[in-house]
């Protein structure tokens, strides 16, 4: 046992706060021996529960559902391994509200792995695993059973002291107004490591283009992140990424989404000795692979597979998770192609995905606003014809047909 995690004790303290304050709750990790540095790991982002396709792994679970496991496996291996002064957790650890049975003992598994090593961990609720409502309760509640594990998922900030390191941790709130008050009433405290932690996204940064559209998701203006921090550990976004000086997001630990393909995955680990040093830690996770698209417009259907076919050879397919494009394919050429040669070609891939973009004739857009307007015309007309049975019947009947038209 190491010296500085003897005989600790946590209670929680109120403090009488003036009338123009909100009072916080505040955690205290009391210790005999303190740090002159402070070393942490920052992770996000992991969405345990997460299945994807219909791959399953020889246990019989969701193949993807798998990798998430493993992945967050390793970064509890490396930090029991390495024995930081705490792990921050920056939001969306389940995928979702209400994560399976299988999820949630998985998670508890491995944070139990944690307090058993008696190191410190603070999680705070992301969008993807906080209610709507605010009367539905929280998975987090069974965490706080758990020695060393700090749940935040009120829709408030808490402060949590862990010897010399302040963590002032901002879950996903029930507004952004709320979100902004919670940023703006943080205060640093003289003579601590100071780290703020929250999920949202941030706008407003040159070079750093975020795109909204998440779930249930928060955003910030870059300038609510102070420069006085010592660290800001940010979750949500789920690339990697240096938004300001101090500011990081620590990106997922796997791959979710084709924007994704190609990026590193892992974690930050960051030493407060002296000047701080923040060092990016891999992942080893399953690979993501988009591959360059074809243009199909002067292509006959034989071309197209033969093109489908060698970027299945040129690429490192085997057990990864490949997407390719078809742009300007005819609707004919698309029906025409031999998919089973495809799908023997593409079959080293766990899950191998083929996007395409029709390519229109003037007479097929034409065609096509030109059904688009019978449609409307039709559903105008029905509903002023007074029939007095069947009637949903006979609308839904006609416009099947007139999709075949189209088709």
């Amino acid at each position: 046992m190491r010296k500085h995690r003897m005989l600790i004790s946590v209670t929680i303290v109120k403090v009488h706060a003036p009338m123009h304050s909100t009072f916080r709750p505040q955690k205290f990790i009391k210790c005999p021996y303190y740090h002159s540095h402070m070393r942490i790991l920052h992770l996000s982002d992991t969405h345990i529960g997460y299945s994807a396709y219909h791959k399953v792994a020889e246990n019989g679970i969701n193949q993807r559902e798998m990798d998430v496991y493993n992945a967050f496996k390793q970064f509890v291996d490396y930090a029991v391994e390495h024995r930081p002064d705490a792990v921050i957790h920056s939001g969306d650890l389940f995928d979702s509200v209400r994560p399976s049975n299988r999820a949630l003992s998985f998670a508890l598994s491995q944070l139990l792995r944690l307090s058993e090593a008696e190191i410190p961990v603070v999680v705070i609720a992301g969008n993807h695993e906080t209610p709507k409502l605010r009367e539905t309760g929280s998975a987090f509640r069974i965490f706080e059973h758990l020695e060393h594990i700090y749940p935040v998922y009120r829709g408030k900030r808490e402060e949590i002291e862990i010897e010399n390191l302040l963590i002032h941790a901002i879950p996903h709130c029930h507004s952004a107004a709320d979100l902004e008050r919670n940023i703006r009433d943080a205060r640093l405290r003289d003579g601590y490591v100071n780290v703020m932690v929250l999920h949202a996204g941030v706008i407003g940064i040159k070079d750093f283009n975020y795109i909204r559209g998440d779930f249930n998701e928060q955003v910030i203006p870059s300038g609510s992140l102070s420069p006085h921090f010592d660290y800001i550990a940010l979750g949500h976004y789920h690339k990697a990424t240096q938004v300001t000086e101090n500011a990081y997001y620590a990106g997922s630990t796997e791959h979710f989404s084709f924007k994704e393909a190609g990026e590193e995955k892992g974690f930050y680990e960051i030493d407060f000795s002296g000047s701080t040093n923040i060092q990016f830690i891999p992942l080893s996770c399953r690979g993501m692979l988009d591959l360059p698209q074809i243009d199909c417009m002067h292509l006959e259907p034989n071309e197209i597979e033969t093109e489908i076919l060698k970027a299945c050879e040129k690429y490192p397919i085997e057990g990864k998770i490949v997407r390719i494009s078809l742009q300007n394919i005819r609707r004919s050429a698309f029906k025409a192609l031999a998919w089973h040669r495809i799908k023997r070609a593409s079959s080293r891939a766990l899950h191998f995905e083929i996007d395409y973009r029709f390519f229109e004739t003037e007479h097929e857009m034409e065609r096509s606003h030109r059904i688009g307007s019978l449609v409307d015309e039709w559903k105008e007309y029905i509903a002023s014809v007074p029939i007095g049975k069947n009637k949903k019947e006979i609308e839904e009947l006609a416009l099947t047909y007139l999709s075949e038209v189209q088709t």
